[in-house]
């Protein structure tokens, strides 16, 4: 049994730095002009040329394959703005050079003697088809079929249901589903390509679909547009962008939005600023598939911004308090997850107009395990240190014979065991939601506290926390993550939901004598507490 109070991080186990591929400028004069040439190539196969957002991208891939970096590339391109054509055309170009340049670069491209091995992925069948059979068309059409019979090349492209070959050289492209109930492992590939990569399953993509590359170093390429959550795609880019602002760092991030696509392409330009108008250019929709907007609010409970805009830099971890008195949250473990303790000040002297009172985590406590005999010393030990009027404990499994256990411990402090069903979770998660878009809540953040192994989870947690709707019912939960959880944030609700009964305006001018409510209870609790 473990109680994590102050522990400071441990030590990261150490690892050796993963090796980047640096270029000589001798090698890399070499390489940018192989690159050119494989372009050209790609023009004549294809029969027109790139856009320059198009072409930069298309040569970064081509880059990544013949050095060998095993480098995850990401392009977030606008809606119908050509991401699929530039993924075809490449590798439709380097499925037939490769092989015959493996040939000229031996201690190079030695790894393609046999073919460049490609795997396709998308969410579904359907959205994978699609830049398939571009890919397809690129290697079967007329003009690749005339120019594969030169005596240079000497092959030639067979497509086969899922698969399409090139028979001399050994090349193939095969494409796969990345549905979560699809087996798709056992392949090794080259180069794998994830399409619409912002809707596809981050447990598929990471388990499934990256250990596919791991025996020859793959190059990865993500693309897609942005959606409302942090997925494997959106983290992808921004470990990326991060990458590239180090000296020396490569570009392994590309975006296009419709404004740089348009100043490209008229004809886009054109259908772009029409569905501007249909659709609203601040609409969802629009700045989704065009601006390029991640709208994370929509999608998550609270972003990283507004974690960073209510955590108070000056303070530190409260561990005790007898002023004013205080909440607490208790969402006790169930299987995997862990029992937390979240203890809240309240303002309680200055609601604002609309009765919403400040809150401020004080401190929390995380226990491991599920010997509860063991862990409620623990937390009576804890909550000993605070003037605690009111507790909450989340009723589903073990929680109701906790909150009886407390009851019976603590006699002075009002108990509640809150139910887990949707109507009952929607308004907690509510409750909170309106606390921090009013800002008025609040949790440390000091130097010191943000080494702590809580405040790290907390903040995790929290950033982690995904918003959906069932019917009428707000929900958050945790994504379906490995090592994903929401003890934190379901430990924070439930002590805020303690005030929601409160955070309302008066509508009567006098209540009835027989009538008590929650804050004449708390407030007479904690005059008793005083005397």
């Amino acid at each position: 049994m473990t109680a994590v109070y102050e522990d400071l991080e441990e030590e990261e186990e150490y690892s050796a730095p993963v090796e980047e591929v640096v270029l000589d400028p001798g090698s890399q004069a070499f390489i940018d002009d192989l690159v050119n040439k494989i372009v050209i190539f790609r023009d004549e196969l294809t029969g027109f040329p790139l856009f320059p957002y198009q072409d930069e991208f298309s040569r970064r891939l081509i880059e990544s394959v013949i050095i060998n970096d095993g480098e995850e590339i990401t392009a977030l391109f606008s809606r119908q703005s050509g991401k699929s054509e530039v993924v075809a055309d490449t590798i439709a170009t380097l499925m037939i050079l490769l092989p015959k340049l493996a040939l000229m670069f031996p201690d190079l491209l030695g790894k393609f003697k046999n073919g460049l091995w490609v795997g396709m992925f998308a969410p579904t069948d359907d959205q994978v088809e699609t830049l398939f059979s571009r890919t397809v068309t690129r290697l079967t059409s007329e003009h690749a079929t005339e120019m594969m019979l030169d005596p240079e090349l000497d092959d030639l492209a067979e497509g086969k249901g899922k698969v399409v070959k090139l028979k001399k050289s050994g090349s193939f492209c095969r494409m796969q589903t990345a549905n979560p109930r699809a087996k798709i492992e056992s392949k090794s590939y080259h180069v794998i390509i994830v399409d619409e990569a912002q809707d596809t399953d981050d447990y598929v993509v990471r388990k499934s679909i990256h250990p596919m590359g791991a025996f020859y170093n793959a190059t990865l390429c993500k693309t897609g547009t942005p959606t409302t959550r942090k997925g494997d795609f959106y983290k992808a880019i921004q470990h990326n962008k991060r990458r590239a602002t180090k000296r020396g760092g490569k570009q392994n991030h590309f975006e296009a939005d419709w404004k740089y696509c348009a100043k490209h392409n008229k004809n886009y330009d054109r259908y772009v600023r029409k569905e501007m108008r249909r659709l609203g250019e601040d609409s969802d929709e629009f700045q989704l598939a065009y601006a390029l907007k991640w709208l994370l609010e929509r999608g998550m409970f609270v972003t990283s911004e507004v974690m960073e805009d209510l955590g108070d830099k000056s303070m530190e971890i409260v561990r005790a308090w007898w002023k004013t008195p205080v909440l607490v949250g208790i969402d006790p473990a169930r299987s995997l997850d862990s029992t937390v303790v979240t203890v809240v000040w309240v303002d309680w002297d200055r609601p604002d107009e609309f009765g919403f009172y400040h809150h401020r985590v004080l401190n929390w406590l995380e226990l491991h395990g599920d010997q509860w005999e063991e862990q409620y010393g623990q937390i009576m030990d804890f909550l000993g240190n605070y003037n605690i009027i009111a507790g909450a404990v989340d009723s589903q499994g073990v929680g109701d014979a906790v909150a009886d256990r407390l009851a019976r411990l603590m006699p002075r402090t009002e108990w509640h065991a809150l139910a887990s069903n949707r109507p009952d979770q929607s308004e907690r998660w509510k409750h909170l939601k309106q606390l921090i878009e009013r800002r008025k809540i609040g949790w440390p953040a000091h130097a010191k506290t943000r080494r702590l192994k809580t405040w790290k989870r907390f903040n995790q947690q929290m950033i982690d926390l995904e918003k959906r709707y069932e019917g009428q019912y707000l929900l958050a939960t945790a994504p379906e993550e490995p090592e994903a959880h929401d003890d934190y944030p379901d430990s924070l609700a439930l002590a805020c939901y303690l005030t929601a009964g409160l955070a309302m305006p008066e509508v009567e001018v006098s209540t009835a004598p027989f009538y008590e409510s929650r804050r004449d209870r708390y407030e007479m609790a904690a005059g008793d507490r005083r005397r």
